[in-house]
């Protein structure tokens, strides 16, 4: 669809995004077929494609509407802290939350294969690159105010993201842990190498 969208237009959009959401949750993209999502979200088959051009735009457009509306999430939690030590731990804590509370999230990126992680990846930096801007622009502030070590903040996202969603994985599908315990470990890992220690 072509322009921006009236309410009601964005509203239906919405609805197919959440539809398709839990769909691809269950079903491998290459099983997956645009009628049942259609059905799931209550239109018609051609209403769909109004909005998406095919199902890989569909697809990877689920995956930007996820990614957004999680890393909204955790901005707004994390937003007012205080320090930069806080403001980690509240990332930490609403990440593991968020992404055990929302399942589909999380397994549209474990259903994804090799060969499309490229383009998933890429859908998720499309909508969560400022959110990755704010964390450096903070980190940057820390380092500055001698809160935390002299360290990439790019590495430092790249790498708290990453344990956050081998914990998810671990605690979702290996079942090998409960949330509170990966939190308080990926806490202390994190900011143990990470604050500078003030006497």
């Amino acid at each position: 669809m072509i322009g921006e969208l009236t309410p009601l237009q964005k509203e239906r959009q919405n609805k197919i995004l959440q539809a398709a959401a839990k769909y691809f949750a269950k079903v491998h993209y290459h099983e997956a077929d645009m009628e049942t999502i259609a059905r799931d979200a209550g239109v018609g088959k051609g209403t769909l494609y109004r909005y998406f051009k095919n199902k890989d735009d569909l697809y990877l457009k689920t995956i930007e509407y996820l990614s957004n509306q999680a890393f909204e999430h955790l901005h707004n939690q994390a937003a007012n802290a205080q320090t930069f030590k806080e403001y980690v731990e509240i990332i930490i804590d609403t990440a593991i939350d968020y992404f055990i509370g929302h399942p589909e999230t999380f397994s549209m990126v474990l259903m994804s294969n090799l060969a499309r992680i490229q383009s998933v990846i890429k859908a998720m930096e499309n909508v969560t690159g400022h959110y990755r801007s704010f964390f450096v622009e903070r980190m940057l502030k820390a380092i500055e105010q001698k809160e935390v070590r002299v360290l990439k903040p790019e590495i430092i996202y790249s790498a708290l993201f990453a344990i956050i969603i081998d914990a998810v994985h671990a605690i979702i599908m290996r079942k090998s842990g409960s949330a509170d315990e990966f939190k308080q470990n990926i806490k202390t890992l994190i900011l143990d190498g990470l604050v500078l220690q003030t006497n």
